[in-house]
């Protein structure tokens, strides 16, 4: 299983712009064939802050992902928005815990 950790920063006049977009691509993510969990989340203390957090049962199933037409929408519709501070880590593990 592949676990992804990691956050985001959208300008602060954009937020109100991206969540109906972060929430769209979360859900056609969640329908996709080897993905256990998908989510964003918004920090309390910081809302131009967002922590990701996801769940992949292999690669193939990650590469897919990446290469879907809900993907790309999300990344260009994301770039006049004030995304940045991107920061992903990749984890791999054997038996759903993390290493």
């Amino acid at each position: 299983m592949l676990v992804i950790m990691g956050t985001f920063r959208v300008a602060a006049e954009h937020i109100e712009a991206l969540l109906p977009l972060a929430r769209k691509v979360a859900e056609a993510t969640r329908a996709e064939a080897g993905c256990i969990q998908y989510g964003y989340a918004q920090d309390i203390d910081d809302p131009s802050l967002f922590h990701v957090a996801e769940r992949w049962t292999d690669r193939a199933a990650l590469m897919a992902h990446a290469r879907s037409a809900h993907m790309a929408e999300w990344v260009a519709a994301r770039a006049g928005l004030g995304f940045h501070d991107r920061v992903i880590r990749l984890y791999e593990t054997d038996d759903g815990e993390l290493i």
